[in-house]
């Protein structure tokens, strides 16, 4: 009998946890991710279009090489 009512009990426990859950933390969480998103897109094709500088060992001469899109 008490095994049948700690299974009630978590039932209900997780029905009231499904029912409860906040509609707009899901579309700000949503929000949040694109973001994070666009971010790191914009990162990584903001580093791949720096150009790049090689200076050789004790050498004033400076190289730029620039990457070709």
């Amino acid at each position: 009998m008490t095994n049948q009512a700690n299974q009630t009990h978590q039932e209900s426990t997780y029905q009231l946890l499904v029912e409860s859950e906040d509609k707009e933390r899901g579309a700000l969480e949503d929000l949040v991710y694109f973001l994070l998103v666009v971010a790191t897109a914009l990162t990584i094709w903001q580093f791949g279009h720096q150009p790049v500088t090689f200076a050789d060992l004790g050498d004033a001469n400076v190289q730029k090489v620039a990457a070709l899109l």
